[in-house]
């Protein structure tokens, strides 16, 4: 195992994803959608910049619609916490903890957990589980709500454009 340095993980992510995922919940019809997701470098600091924008899948009775869009900061510069702060176009607002970081030569895996989240009431938790190989993030969004305890919601398959 190598010891985490900035430059060379935001190298490995910075540009553009494209890609595919599913949706599920209790409370809701499950669905499939299309992501895109742009990660961008600060020059001066050990921060990232990301927007994710998907829309859902066409399907028989409906043609492609604009899904979900948020955008955030993934900082790295405090080395005691690394964290990711974001907002979605619905006004929910979510701080993460970085957890984890798994590495190898070629692949890193980072794992997220909710601290705070405000501007939605139903929801209480939220975890992610990012996992960048060879040009390839899979990732997994996993949520709690006041009513539904924390579970798989989200997940997905991105390609890094080159």
């Amino acid at each position: 195992m190598c010891k985490f340095s900035f430059e060379p993980f935001a190298n490995s992510i910075v540009g553009t994803w494209k890609g595919e995922g599913s949706g599920i919940f209790p409370t809701i019809k499950n669905f499939e959608f299309i992501e895109y997701l742009v990660f961008k470098k600060d020059e001066q600091r050990a921060i990232i910049h990301y927007e994710q924008r998907t829309w859902l899948k066409p399907s028989s009775s409906q043609k492609r619609r604009s899904s979900h869009w948020e955008s955030g900061f993934i900082s790295f510069e405090n080395e005691e916490q690394f964290f990711m702060n974001n907002v979605h176009e619905n006004g929910r607002m979510e701080c993460l903890n970085l957890n984890k970081i798994k590495m190898s030569k070629d692949s890193y895996q980072l794992l997220f957990e909710s601290r705070l989240i405000i501007n939605d009431d139903r929801m209480q938790t939220s975890k992610r589980v990012w996992n960048f190989e060879n040009g390839t993030l899979n990732y997994e969004m996993f949520m709690g709500t006041k009513t539904v305890k924390h579970q798989l919601h989200l997940r997905a398959c991105l390609i890094r454009e080159i």
